[in-house]
């Protein structure tokens, strides 16, 4: 009676319920807010776009302009400004003034790539709200991991100590004692298995908070299963109006176009204007008198070699548009691909799940107890109902590993898509 006793009691004990956790859980919510403000690739974008930002205005200033005084014609014999009326003290200004446009395309160019660096930022973050909630739910299937294999564990200390009692009776076999043993010790090693992997998720989310690795941290809260009703075509749409990855590449594109644009206008002539004053001595003899100089003057460049430079900015600047526009396409034709892919993952995960929960795990409760009732009247031997403890303990894993890898797929679909989806 007492085994039998023990026996049901065992049976009683429910695998998949969670066990307390001294420290508060954590918040899948409140661990990205703190990634979206401590994550240093984040800063490093963040401060690669204010300092491309801080280039605009720079790209369409005017050059600064240059002030030049020189001593024109002194003689070396006297180096006197009065012995000939080519002599003087002069003072020039001039200005480089660009060909009109060309200003306001450098600045274009200047906000696209700003733009670029922008949408480069939004991509990371949803990578790294992906890598949140990656490590969040790998961390959270190895906390339940722990949990069932230690009740298991627990288990498995009782059923040696019936197959000891039986053996003590005359009833039971020395073999089963054994088999016993090997698996609790095989239930040992899983623990500091996954002890280890615990301690190393901890580490790798504590990174992507920007946390020293060792910082204690809690275990997930209970997982709340998220609904999905998307089909594949709604996702990949979403997809080409929604992922930063392809914004960005459309802004490349725009800035070849500004960049062909600016390439044109490069055969048209730069301006430089001058103004200078010259100071000279009065002189009797000179027909002027001593009369100060005034010079104005205006000077272009010529761009006679356009065949073999503004000509080939054009066409260097057209062939980046096209890699710009078959990259985009290369990058949409994986997108779409990896949102096939998670969706079929997807969906699978989702009838894994409801296969486990509805007929496999009943189905293996259910043979455990009948093994139970069948080895109290000798009708299996111990090793049968081992088995079906085992094979209960696996099921409870695999069911909750599934429940994982259908969130962990969520999470990476929402990083390809590029939007919140849940």
């Amino acid at each position: 009676m007492a085994i039998r006793f023990l026996l049901y009691w065992m049976l009683s004990v429910t695998i998949g319920q969670g066990v307390a956790s001294a420290q508060a859980p954590l918040d899948l919510r409140a661990l990205i807010d703190e990634a979206m403000a401590q994550n240093p690739s984040l800063d490093v974008l963040r401060n690669r776009m204010d300092a491309q930002r801080a280039r605009i205005p720079q790209a369409g200033a005017l050059m600064d302009p240059m002030l030049k005084f020189e001593l024109s014609n002194v003689p070396l014999s006297d180096f006197d400004f009065a012995s000939t009326p080519m002599s003087g003290k002069q003072l020039m200004l001039s200005q480089k003034l660009p060909y009109p446009g060309k200003r306001g395309i450098k600045e274009r160019v200047a906000e696209h790539m700003t733009n670029e660096i922008e949408w480069a930022y939004q991509d990371r973050t949803g990578l790294i709200v992906n890598l949140v909630k990656q490590d969040y739910f790998n961390l959270a299937f190895i906390e339940r991991s722990i949990e069932i294999t230690k009740k298991n564990e627990q288990l498995l200390k009782d059923f040696v100590h019936i197959a000891e009692k039986k053996y003590e009776v005359g009833r039971g076999l020395q073999q089963d004692i054994l088999k016993a043993q090997v698996t609790l010790s095989s239930l040992k090693d899983r623990l500091i298995n996954l002890r280890r992997a615990q301690q190393k998720s901890k580490a790798r989310l504590n990174t992507v908070l920007n946390r020293p690795p060792q910082t204690s941290i809690g275990k997930p809260s209970t997982l709340v299963p998220t609904f999905f009703s998307f089909e594949v075509d709604t996702l990949q749409t979403l997809t080409l109006a929604n992922r930063p990855l392809l914004r960005g590449v459309q802004e490349k594109v725009q800035r070849w176009q500004a960049v062909e644009r600016l390439a044109k206008l490069a055969s048209r002539p730069d301006f430089d204007v001058s103004v200078g004053y010259r100071q000279r001595a009065f002189m009797p003899f000179d027909p002027v008198r001593g009369s100060d100089f005034l010079s104005v003057g205006v000077m272009l460049n010529l761009p006679i070699y356009q065949g073999s430079k503004q000509d080939q900015q054009v066409i260097e600047a057209r062939a980046r548009q096209r890699e710009a526009l078959a990259d985009y396409e290369a990058k949409k034709q994986q997108l779409y691909n990896e949102v096939q892919q998670l969706y079929i993952d997807v969906r699978a995960y989702q009838e894994e799940v409801v296969l486990f929960r509805t007929a496999i795990i009943p189905q293996a409760k259910q043979a455990l107890d009948v093994a139970i009732v069948a080895y109290q009247v000798d009708k299996v031997d111990f090793l049968t109902l081992l088995s079906n403890q085992v094979s209960l303990f696996n099921f409870e894993i695999d069911h909750f590993r599934y429940q994982i890898e259908y969130e962990k797929s969520l999470a990476e679909l929402e990083a390809v898509v590029g939007k919140r989806l849940f």
